[in-house]
């Protein structure tokens, strides 16, 4: 069977294989997207992670050292900011870098954090910030933890579910959710949002792309738009002021008022 040649792909026998092994970053995403995503070889999340991660890992024999390269490069882009690029990493330094800018206090959760890139910035931006990095997968935590320490980081990840997050009522002066709550289904929202408002001392923010339709190849199963935002503010947070705003997609910053603090939990605090 003849080979099917994309600009970063080449595939036979239904084997996608990188053109190219130097240079890996998360813009990885985009190109799975655009060129494999027509050719029908990237029908849900399951098959984007899986040809995302044997892309990363033919970079190098060492799967430590293929990782470390993508890290490398990824974080390198991160950390400029573009205001004019499009591209999926330019698009999340803007993003990362917005969310730096609505911290609160000097401890961190953030919730979700797949590579983990944003807590690694969050602690090198900031020498007072203790910031932990959570996510449901356990590979994705452990690798964002061994990377951190390699690299001398600050930034510590464990394993979590959002819907129940292994922490104490606010263990954390700022919660973050950067791009998480399109991943749940709509009837799993309010006790997410439960779950961020009770871990948090001071502040959540929430941050989602703005979609009509969700991106099943990024596993979205719920879009929103601002007025959505504003709503489960309303409805799910009702002793949290609230504001919604647009920047890179749709952002919920909520702070808490003056209601009366919470009992702490039996949970763990936060490491």
């Amino acid at each position: 069977m003849c080979a099917i040649e994309t600009a970063h792909f080449v595939i036979q026998n239904g084997r996608v294989q990188p053109r190219v092994l130097a240079g890996i970053s998360n813009e990885l995403a985009d190109h799975i997207a655009a060129e494999l995503g027509p050719l029908g070889l990237v029908p849900d999340q399951s098959a984007f992670e899986r040809i995302f991660v044997e892309t990363v890992l033919a970079g190098h024999p060492d799967p430590m050292q293929a990782w470390a390269s993508f890290y490398r490069n990824t974080l390198r882009r991160l950390r400029r900011p573009d205001r004019g690029a499009t591209d999926s990493v330019a698009t999340f330094a803007r993003i990362y870098a917005h969310a730096l800018s609505l911290i609160r206090g000097t401890t961190v959760l953030d919730v979700g954090s797949c590579f983990g890139f944003l807590p690694m910035l969050a602690a090198e931006k900031d020498p007072r910030l203790r910031v932990i990095g959570t996510d449901l997968v356990p590979a994705a935590a452990a690798v964002a933890g061994r990377i951190s320490r390699a690299r001398h980081g600050r930034a510590r990840f464990a394993a979590a579910d959002l819907l129940a997050l292994p922490v104490a009522s606010q263990a954390a002066d700022t919660v973050l959710a950067v791009h998480v709550l399109e991943h749940v289904p709509p009837e799993a929202s309010s006790p997410a949002l439960a779950q961020l408002c009770r871990a948090a001392r001071h502040r959540v923010v929430i941050a989602v792309p703005l979609e009509e339709v969700p991106d099943a190849t990024f596993g979205h199963v719920q879009s929103f738009d601002l007025r959505r935002l504003a709503r489960i503010a309303d409805t799910d947070a009702p002793r949290w002021s609230g504001a919604v705003h647009a920047a890179d997609g749709g952002w919920l910053v909520l702070d808490r008022t003056g209601a009366r603090r919470t009992a702490r939990s039996g949970r763990q605090p936060l490491a």
